[in-house]
């Protein structure tokens, strides 16, 4: 297993989070079933507050302003008995249209990242070290603009495939599938600072993320405001 940082290859509206009260941010993103979502919990296991992007969109459904913008827009049958988002009905819908997925990131995807915005606020006023963001999608909404870092997790695809296959069910025309509604690999990775290759065991990343936090530690130097704790503090908690 390897990791190397990578030189940007697009501009980037990211920018440095300083001053009092700012707390360092790492956006997390990668190949669908590179392990991603593994390597935001072995961050949260070393001290991170982890912002999981799925879960702020599910809680954004189900809010009730948003579930009737939902239902103007795609009619009543995306609605369950109750009134809530059929998450699967509107999968179903969207993942088959290109427009109407657009529709709805157009819908959900501003309160979501005033989701993401409070989120990081809460945690600069706790004792976390950093924040991660963990967003498959982190680059295509430019959610990155909220990051300090983005790293991009990434394995081979034949590996990718084998763990969503054990741990989904999906085939390979399912991961095409999904895939497709995300950049191409190699464009997520031009865009990101630190490259994280999870083609091993547990105990191989978990020496990968130490890796990672020590050198976000590095360049996140002076980013946190009010003699906060850097990302490599974590190593030691």
């Amino acid at each position: 297993m390897s990791e190397s940082t990578t030189t940007i290859g697009e501009p980037s509206a990211r920018t440095a989070r300083r001053g009092p009260g700012t707390i360092p941010v790492i956006g997390l993103t990668g190949t669908v079933g590179a392990g991603k979502s593994a390597v935001a919990a072995k961050l949260g296991a070393r001290g991170a507050v982890v912002i999981d992007a799925d879960a702020v969109g599910h809680e954004t459904l189900r809010r009730p302003e948003v579930a009737a913008q939902v239902a103007a827009r795609f009619g009543t049958g995306v609605l369950d008995a109750e009134g809530a988002v059929d998450r699967r009905a509107l999968g179903r819908l969207v993942f088959a249209d290109p427009s109407a997925r657009r529709d709805l990131e157009t819908l959900v995807h501003p309160p979501m990242f005033e989701g993401f915005e409070r989120a990081i606020a809460d945690a600069a006023r706790g004792d976390a070290p950093f924040v991660v963001l963990d967003a498959a999608i982190l680059l295509e909404t430019g959610w990155d603009r909220a990051c300090d870092l983005v790293v991009f997790v990434d394995a081979p695809r034949p590996l990718r495939l084998e763990r969503v296959g054990t741990s989904r069910g999906w085939t390979d025309e399912q991961l095409r599938a999904r895939e497709s509604a995300q950049w191409p690999g190699e464009r997520k990775k031009s865009r990101a600072d630190y490259v994280l290759l999870n083609d091993g065991c547990s105990t191989a990343l978990d020496e990968a993320v130490d890796r990672l936090v020590d050198w976000a530690g590095e360049r996140l130097a002076g980013t946190a405001g009010g003699g906060r704790p850097s990302p490599s503090d974590a190593r030691n908690r």
